[in-house]
């Protein structure tokens, strides 16, 4: 790509929902882009292995129907990127589906690592469609991670609009057509998934459809026991569906144990879990009975930190799965 059309989007967001009809930028034809360019990606990307892994499993989904495509971007928000987090938006016309997907952390150049340890408590209000399920200072707010929650709900440093109110006319559309919402992400990524997850699920506003669908990898701790409360009470009310994928031996999704500042909190993890081992995998949720304590032992911070940079990639996380899916 020309430096002068990659400097843009340090200033600009990619917005391509008027192509295609009307549908945005058909996987088939970024595939097309990322295979034109693999020699220059290569030299910028150290996992483009994993990359064309990806492409050769999304060119699967395309061709499985060649009458039509199926899976379309929408758009890429990395505007002012070293102090915002940076997302997009994908549309499937066959399963009815906008997703929204952080991206992970990158290097120092960015806000993110210090996004990562901001691990102070801020309070987070309380979304309407909770507080009459809910008892004593939770029916106002939930204690959160604070580097996680300013990144998308009040940043500071942000020019112009907040990433969560961007995110909200960016879907708005196509959940109008009947779209249902998901939300990925890993890591840093997965953090920010589960707070605009929990944030949608328990909004008012008609428009938003329910349940809100959560699938993350590798995430961090994001909450303490009272946003698993708040959290565990919109899964009893329908309202939203979380999976929590992780690698065993992963040091990530075991930090940070305890809030920072004057105040100690401990973190709790939410949603369902699924843990994924070499030749196993297991699949547990915070309130199962007899799982406590175990599950305690598991999201204990006793990792092997050596080989935290294997077992907290993305491509781990997907080998073990299709590991799985061939037994």
């Amino acid at each position: 790509f020309p430096p002068e059309v990659l400097a843009a989007y340090k200033d600009e967001r990619l917005d391509v929902r008027d192509l295609g009809e009307g549908n945005g930028l058909s996987f088939n034809a970024v595939l097309k882009i990322v295979v034109a360019n693999a020699e220059n990606l290569k030299k910028i990307e150290p996992e483009f292995e994993y990359v064309a892994k990806m492409i050769e499993k999304i060119q699967a989904v395309e061709n499985a129907d060649e009458s039509s495509d199926e899976l379309f971007l929408e758009t890429f928000s990395s505007i002012d990127a070293a102090t915002q987090c940076v997302y997009g938006v994908l549309k499937d016309t066959k399963n009815k589906r906008v997703t929204v997907v952080f991206r992970g952390s990158t290097d120092f150049s960015t806000r993110d690592w210090q996004t990562n340890l901001s691990a102070q408590l801020e309070g987070m209000k309380t979304p309407k469609l909770l507080k009459d399920g809910l008892e004593g200072e939770l029916k106002k707010r939930v204690l959160v991670h604070r580097g996680f929650y300013e990144y998308i709900f009040d940043n500071k440093r942000a020019k112009g609009d907040q990433r969560y109110d961007m995110i909200l006319n960016d879907i708005k559309p196509f959940v109008e057509e009947g779209y249902k919402i998901y939300v990925t992400g890993h890591s840093l990524g997965a953090a920010l998934a589960s707070l605009l997850a929990f944030k949608l699920a328990g909004s008012d506003k008609s428009w938003i459809p329910k349940p809100v669908t959560c699938i993350s990898y590798a995430s961090p701790f994001v909450g303490t026991d009272g946003f698993r409360t708040a959290f565990t009470l919109l899964e009893q009310m329908g309202h939203i569906r979380y999976l929590r994928v992780n690698n065993d031996a992963d040091t990530v999704p075991t930090i940070p144990p305890f809030s920072l500042g004057w105040k100690k909190r401990l973190y709790k993890h939410v949603g369902i879990n699924l843990r994924l081992y070499d030749d196993s995998f297991i699949l547990s949720h915070p309130n199962s009975n007899g799982w406590g304590f175990v599950n305690a032992v598991r999201n204990s911070v006793f990792k092997p930190v050596w080989s935290v940079l294997t077992y907290h990639s993305l491509q781990t996380h997907e080998d073990r799965m299709d590991a799985q899916k061939e037994r």
